[in-house]
């Protein structure tokens, strides 16, 4: 708020106050009371300050009245210039609705907290031990736990799975009897379930829907209510659909709730027994006065003791209000999104600057009347800054309804590219526009006023009344500085996203086009859903019986899953000893034959190498070189470090050298085998790669792979039946073709580089649009020096060439900032995320960001020039100054 200027009827006041105070003391002085003092001294001036402060409450509406002036104001000048009002709406609109969605996302996944009765008194119990972490929990553990009413209110057990009803896959809850009840969940028709619905093992059939579910299962239709649904063989009840607004604790939603008492009859897996599975997973309400820390503090030993493992193990309580805590690592992670976007709205805000600087000094004349006629600068700056709040109003509202828009799109889009064995897979959550939401876009809006609106307000109040009203802007607002500096802002901002957006591309063409080294054509990657049993070996044996199927083969992690372990390998000897970090996978003999991968040299595993898992190995040709150059590796002997079988892991990492000694053993190379891609498709081909044996019995087999005879032989329904005569549970396994993980590793690079080059285009159109309207404006300021030039005999093409060249200098400095800045965050992203297959500093993403730049400068520059170049000299020569 600007200070108002001292006016004489302040000295008055403040003369009649101190009069007032003397008159006090005086008759305190005299004998008075002070309270009859003061009055009497009131009763005196009283007449003067009530009429002092009837006139400062009128002062006071003069604010609000100039302000309904200014809105007004602004409102007649918007729709007197409609081109000028559309440009800077539109501008703004579509930075402000592209930060909008950045923060829909943001806060549906983070910061908006579940439907739920006190969510951040909810946390959920985990262990954690040096180097891995869980959540699970048997039933046992969690019926102590309830005891603890030292620590908790109430706790809840709940365990997540899908499920199918008529073919299609369901993600179900599976909670204990006072979920709702503890939680407070909202029920929009029917009941919840309730205590008595879990009381013992198989117990009532029931089940409630999510929203989602409801919409998904029955299409909305109201006689869903009390109607039964087949859940894995078994016969439900829908008994309640809950509000629209919960849909489970999860950062995937659930398709609806069933007692846990139910896991059993639809899982075929028993959570009640005397081995009991740690399947579940543990929430508590904590008591009043109870914090996060003294939980973990209590339930120590109680996790020591349950967890039963051989490392340090410590309790853990994690807050489970929204679906991601909010972090620095989640906000260093998603930090170059937010930059992203945020430079699409500086760039934007960029632009509107520069039109309403234009704006303003075209109106110089105007702001010159007004102040000559007693208008402050404070007030010409009020003024300009309310035109620039109303277009942030409305550009706000208007980017409300794009956001909107843009993630319904982008939702379709999203799972109109996913392979279509992996979309049944994926849920969201509801991306609304909610208060948050509006706030965000509100206060954007309101903030990018001061960004783009009070650099020309206080330049353009600056101006000499004689040149104003001579209709001359002077000297001052000729000065081009300020314009110039905005669109090398633009230039840099849509520089440092196009040569992103480059890298991208060209890093998703060098990722697409590499060659694997095996065929995926044919090939089913077969994961285990289940959390126990030896169900890959009993898989593996019954599809190896089937005549349907031409080979099966065992791994311990398949390819284009994940990432590979890395062992260091020991070869030589003494001071020759060499560690070489190599990467390795445990494999059936079958497993070459049925990717295709030829073996160059030796031989490959033998049955009964495999099923005694004996200590040899097959390396890659590129292992072999860096292991042995110059050598040849058949028959040689290496020392090897190698994770335990079986081992309960999060990332598979590198395997330290000094891993305990029983995991170290010694390999003989019996073969060499072709380089491929072993691990993810960012990686490449490993430099150095082992392939150890194992079987479908042996301790290592916990994934599998099989090709069918033919394409009839590999179709999903059969194999479905196939594996269910294993387990009668449906998605007891994941069953996926090899070419559709593939792309579903492509998909999330295709998705960056279309969003980034989404986002750098409209930068660069930003640019483009700056750069044309400062040099249109500049021109039409210039015409009598064009038409002087022109006289003396300069060609159109010359003058054209002076424009081009001044405008390229112009986008010059941007150019350079743009690519010391581009150059600098791609560099901090080499040094923090380094695959082999994957180029963050790539010479030709430079080029073409900075070509597209220049192309686009001289376009946006040469258009304007041929328009000033028709100019006739002799009317330019008539023209009084």
């Amino acid at each position: 708020m600007f200070r108002r200027k001292r006016r004489p009827d302040d000295d008055f006041a403040e003369e009649v106050q101190a009069h007032l105070i003397l008159e006090t003391d005086r008759l305190i002085a005299d004998g008075w009371d002070p309270t009859d003092a003061r009055d009497a001294a009131r009763r005196r001036f009283g007449n003067v300050l009530a009429a002092q402060e009837r006139f400062h409450e009128s002062t006071r509406w003069v604010w609000l009245e100039q302000a309904v002036q200014d809105v007004r104001y602004a409102c007649r000048g918007l729709v007197a210039n409609p081109a000028f009002a559309a440009t800077a709406i539109v501008t703004l609109a579509v930075g402000l609705g592209l930060v909008t969605v950045v923060f829909a996302v943001f806060n549906a996944y983070v910061l908006r907290p579940f439907a739920v009765r006190d969510p951040y008194a909810l946390h959920q119990l985990l262990w954690r031990s040096q180097d891995d972490a869980g959540v699970g929990f048997r039933w046992r553990d969690y019926q102590e736990l309830r005891g603890r009413t030292d620590l908790f209110d109430d706790a809840i057990a709940e365990t997540s799975r899908l499920v199918t009803s008529k073919g299609h896959p369901l993600g179900a809850g599976f909670v204990s009897g006072n979920y709702f009840d503890v939680l407070g969940v909202r029920i929009q028709a029917g009941r919840p379930l309730a205590r008595f619905d879990a009381l013992a093992p198989g117990g009532a059939a029931v089940a409630v829907l999510t929203d989602e579910g409801w919409g998904r299962i029955f299409n909305r239709n109201p006689a869903a209510l009390n109607s039964t649904i087949e859940i894995n063989g078994q016969r439900l009840t829908i008994v309640g659909i809950t509000r629209a607004e919960f849909s489970g604790m999860n950062d995937s939603p659930e398709d609806l709730f069933i007692p846990i008492t139910m896991y059993g009859a639809i899982t075929a897996q028993d959570l009640f027994g005397a081995d009991q599975p740690r399947n579940i997973v543990i929430t508590g309400r904590l008591k009043r006065g109870v914090t996060a820390v003294q939980m973990e503090r209590a339930l120590d030993s109680f996790v020591v003791r349950v967890v039963n493992r051989k490392d340090a193990v410590r309790a853990e309580a994690r807050t489970v209000a929204t679906p991601n805590p909010l972090t620095f690592d989640l906000i260093a992670a998603l930090s170059p999104v937010f930059a992203a976007f945020g430079l699409v709205l500086a760039a934007a805000c960029a632009n509107v600057s520069n039109v309403m600087l234009a704006r303003a000094n075209a109106r110089h004349r105007e702001i010159g009347m007004r102040l000559s006629l007693g208008a402050s600068r404070s007030r010409i700056v009020r003024q300009l800054l309310t035109e620039g709040l109303l277009i942030a109003v409305i550009s706000g509202v208007a980017a409300l309804a794009l956001a909107s828009l843009t993630l319904r799109a982008g939702l379709a889009m999203f799972f109109y590219g996913l392979p279509s064995s992996i979309v049944w897979l994926v849920r969201v959550v509801p991306l609304d526009i909610d208060r948050r939401v509006f706030l965000f876009a509100l206060t954007a809006a309101s903030l990018t006023t001061i960004v783009f609106a009070l650099l020309p307000a206080l330049q353009a109040s600056r101006v000499s009344l004689t040149h104003a009203l001579r209709g001359n802007p002077g000297t001052h607002l000729r000065s081009s500085t300020l314009r110039h500096l905005l669109v090398s802002a633009q230039v840099a901002v849509s520089l440092v996203l196009l040569v992103s957006a480059a890298t991208l591309i060209f890093n998703g063409i060098s990722i697409g086009t590499t060659n694997l080294g095996f065929e995926t054509a044919g090939v089913f990657s077969v994961k285990q859903r289940l959390s126990t049993g030896p169900w890959i070996t009993k898989a593996a044996e019954t599809l190896g019986r089937n005549p349907r199927i031409e080979s099966v083969a065992v791994t311990d992690v398949n390819p284009l899953s994940e990432h590979l372990p890395r062992m260091p390998v020991i070869t030589g000897t003494g001071d020759a000893e060499r560690l070489t970090p190599t990467s390795y996978r445990f494999v059936s003999p079958e497993y070459f034959s049925i990717l295709r991968i030829p073996i160059v040299r030796g031989r490959g595993f033998t049955a009964a190498e495999a099923a005694s898992e004996a200590h040899v190995a097959i390396v890659s040709m590129s292992g072999a070189k860096a292991l042995w150059p110059g050598e040849d590796p058949l028959g040689k002997a290496v020392s090897v470090r190698v994770e335990p079988a079986n081992q309960e892991r999060g990332e598979r990492t590198f395997i330290p050298a000094n891993a305990p000694r029983k995991d170290v053993f010694d390999v003989v190379i019996v073969g060499i085998a072709a380089d491929v891609v072993s691990g993810m498709m960012v990686d490449g081909v490993d430099p150095s790669h082992l392939y150890l044996p194992t079987s479908p019995t042996g301790a290592r087999a916990e994934q599998m792979l099989f090709r069918g005879r033919s394409r009839d032989d590999a179709r999903m329904d059969r194999l479905q039946g196939l594996l269910r005569a294993v387990n009668a549970d449906p998605l007891a396994f994941e069953v996926l073709p090899l070419s559709e993980l593939r792309l579903g590793q492509m998909f999330p690079v295709w998705g960056a580089s279309w969003v980034g080059s989404a986002l750098g285009l409209i930068a660069l159109i930003l640019s483009v649009s700056g750069l044309y309207g400062v040099l249109s404006y500049t021109l039409s300021q210039r015409t009598r020096e064009i038409g002087i030039r022109m006289a003396l005999g300069a060609t159109g093409a010359a003058v054209v060439r002076l424009i081009v060249s001044q405008s390229a200098r112009m986008a010059g400095l941007g150019a350079l900032v743009g690519l010391t800045f581009a150059f600098g965050l791609l560099k901090l992203l080499n040094m923090h995320l380094r695959f082999r297959n994957v180029s963050w500093l790539d010479a030709s993403a430079f080029a073409t960001g900075l070509g597209l730049v220049l192309f686009a400068t001289v376009l946006a520059s040469y258009l304007p020039a041929r328009r000033a170049t028709r100019v006739d000299p002799v009317e330019t020569l008539r023209v009084d100054v």
